[in-house]
């Protein structure tokens, strides 16, 4: 019983508890990693507005999913069990003569069926280019994502057999599969294709495969696993006084202030209340800024208002981008900066309340049912393989709150404790760019583009290396370029994907006539 514990392990508990906040909204929409890699819903209907959900974005139609065997364990050869890995393919296209196209699976939920039709987020280019050069298009989902589930549950032990190094080994016997069953030859060679995660993924499957995979296109791909990643926080600062986007040092100043506020009301008992009706908190009369735990996922909830990964230029809604976020942040006539805060968080809600219950992520976090454990997915592999952990250190640019300081890189290995008992994090992260060369592999016809504004570009490759061109679309976000046109796209974003398509048909094209180590770069 807690009665006797130890005062060491008492103080290790409560930093358990305080800290599992942090992580519960990966949303699982599947369009790109997340600031926080889980959280439980942020917003309660209080029936004063409209549901907030994530539009899809696109209808899903195209051929019906296929299915393939698959190892649970490719380095274990005494261990024979197997599951099904779900997969589409798209031969529209294809003559026989043509490149294969992968799009590659990752965090999320299930891929849909119109992501060999239209692409989807990840892969709206590499559809446009298929039409084009008359591909043979598949896409994969990962293991533990979407539908393709190895395990009953997701308990620890279950979730052993997820990693990178095992989906790696996934896509490399879909395309021996494949070779075979569709009868292609050297003469079709595969590029893969991928954003975020998936981008992380597309590239790896290149260097370690390359008699497999002939060519790469990688967008914002976090490729150097990091524990503590302040780079984050730092772009996000970047992209708050960027004036190209419409930031300004103003805006920077008046979000810095609004936090540093927001942080001395949460330290002060007597201000709690007052922050539960300004922030229009949930369930007010149980008081849940009482709560340690709630006060730091309250802060973490008013930075998450802001939508500095998805920041399109044409948008049309307050503070849908940064232009209109620092609109917002700047306009004097909504009151000092806390208040503007606080209309920022209230246009994020939508008219909701702001769930602070920290228990609910708790639960979530240790739920190991196939149902209710989606949280513990992803957040495993960040614990047992790349950290990103986005801290606000006060040694850092992070506009947030750091002080007092709530999110510390402890806080988060505490987490991976509790979820999992994993213990050994800061070791685990350098092995996997030890694996797979961080942000200085060596290896060809591999294609790295990433987003000015995208905070996710810190931790990927912006400059060009030998045979591994580089390119940074200026005031793009996340991965933009990857998506299906649309007629309001920035000229940055049209010329990105003309770069990348003169790249890979120049590397197609000289297929054969370079000697694998020095293929034609144009970027």
């Amino acid at each position: 019983c807690s009665s006797s514990r130890s005062p060491k392990a008492k103080a290790r508990m409560a930093v358990l508890l305080l800290v599992t906040a942090s992580i519960l909204w990966f949303g699982q929409s599947g369009a790109a990693l997340q600031q926080h890699p889980f959280r439980t819903s942020l917003w309660k209907d209080n029936g004063a507005g409209e549901s907030i959900a994530v539009d899809a974005g696109f209808e899903s139609k195209g051929p019906k999913a296929q299915w393939i065997t698959q190892p649970l364990d490719h380095f274990d050869a005494g261990y024979n069990k197997t599951w099904q890995q779900r997969y589409f393919v798209n031969s529209s296209f294809f003559d026989g003569t043509g490149p294969v196209f992968l799009c590659v699976g990752g965090e999320g939920t299930a891929i849909k069926s119109s992501v060999v039709t239209t692409g989807e987020v990840h892969c709206g280019l590499m559809m446009t280019m298929a039409a084009e050069k008359k591909a043979l298009v598949f896409a994969v989902e990962h293991r533990y994502y979407g539908e393709s589930v190895p395990t009953p549950d997701l308990s620890t032990k279950s979730l052993q057999w997820l990693s990178s190094r095992q989906a790696l080994e996934d896509l490399s016997l879909f395309i021996v599969s494949m070779n075979e069953k569709y009868n292609l030859t050297s003469q079709n060679p595969w590029v893969s294709w991928g954003g975020s995660y998936p981008g992380m993924l597309a590239a790896w499957i290149r260097y370690k495969y390359p008699h497999l995979v002939y060519a790469a296109i990688s967008s914002s791909a976090p490729v150097r696993a990091v524990a503590n990643y302040q780079g984050y926080n730092d772009v996000v600062a970047y992209s708050l006084r960027a004036e190209d986007i419409g930031g300004s040092q103003d805006c920077l100043d008046s979000v810095r202030a609004a936090f540093a506020e927001l942080g001395l009301l949460l330290a002060t008992p007597d201000n709690l209340r007052d922050v539960e009706n300004q922030f229009n908190v949930c369930d007010q009369r149980g008081h849940p800024l009482d709560v340690a735990n709630n006060r730091k996922k309250l802060a973490e909830v008013a930075s998450m208002a802001f939508t500095f990964q998805e920041n399109d230029m044409a948008c049309n809604k307050p503070g849908c981008n940064i232009a209109k976020v620092c609109s917002v942040m700047t306009d004097e006539a909504r009151g000092q900066p806390l208040d503007r805060l606080a209309d920022m968080v209230a246009l994020a809600s939508g008219g909701y309340c702001v769930d602070v219950d920290d228990s609910a992520d708790v639960r979530a976090l240790t739920n190991t049912t196939l149902k209710g454990g989606k949280a513990r997915v992803w957040f495993y592999q960040t614990c047992t393989e790349f950290g990103f952990y986005q801290t606000c250190d006060p040694d850092s640019h992070c506009p947030f709150t750091s002080k007092p300081w709530m999110s510390t890189l402890e806080s988060w290995y505490a987490q991976c404790e509790l979820a999992y008992g994993v213990q050994d994090t800061a070791a685990r992260v350098p092995r996997s760019n030890a694996h797979y060369g961080g942000d200085r592999p060596a290896g060809s016809r591999i294609l790295f583009a990433n987003g000015e504004v995208d905070p996710w570009r810190a931790a990927s490759i912006t400059t060009s290396l030998p045979h591994q061109p580089a390119l940074v679309v200026k005031g793009a976000s996340h991965h933009q370029w990857t998506h299906p046109p649309k007629p309001t796209d920035t000229a940055e974003v049209i010329e990105a994907r003309e770069a990348i398509t003169e790249q890979l048909n120049k590397w197609l094209d000289d297929m054969g006539n370079d000697d694998g180590r020095k293929p034609i770069d144009l970027i």
